[in-house]
C-alpha cells in the first residue's frame, strides 16, 4: 500500500511540475503575444501617420496647382475684359447713355 501511495505522490508531483511548466510557458507566450501586438500597433500607427502626411502633402500640392490655374485664368479674363473695354468703351458708354435717355 505504501508503494501505491508513493507512486501516486510521484505522479501528483510530476503532474504539478508539468502544470507549473505549462503555466510558465503560458506566461511567456502571453508576454510574446503582448509584445508582438504592441509592435504591430506601433508599426501600424507609424505607417498610417506616414500615409496621412503623404496624402496631406499631395492634397496641398493639388490645391496650390488649382489655385495657380484659377489665378492665371482670372488674370487672363481680366486682361481680356480690359482689352474689350479699351477697344469699345466709347460704344459701351454711348449704349448705356442711350438706354438711360430712352426712359
Amino acid at each position: 500500500m505504501d508503494k501505491l501511495i508513493k507512486k501516486i505522490s510521484e505522479i501528483e508531483a510530476a503532474a504539478a511540475s508539468v502544470m507549473e511548466e505549462m503555466n510558465e510557458q503560458k506566461s511567456s507566450f502571453t508576454a510574446q503575444i503582448h509584445e508582438k501586438t504592441a509592435s504591430f500597433d506601433r508599426e501600424l500607427e507609424e505607417s498610417t501617420t506616414k500615409q496621412i502626411k503623404q496624402l496631406n502633402l499631395s492634397m496641398e500640392e493639388e490645391l496650390h496647382r488649382q489655385l495657380a490655374k484659377q489665378e492665371s485664368g482670372g488674370e487672363k479674363l481680366l486682361e481680356h475684359l480690359s482689352q474689350v473695354y479699351e477697344a469699345n468703351h466709347t460704344i459701351l458708354a454711348t449704349n448705356i447713355f442711350q438706354d438711360m435717355i430712352k426712359e
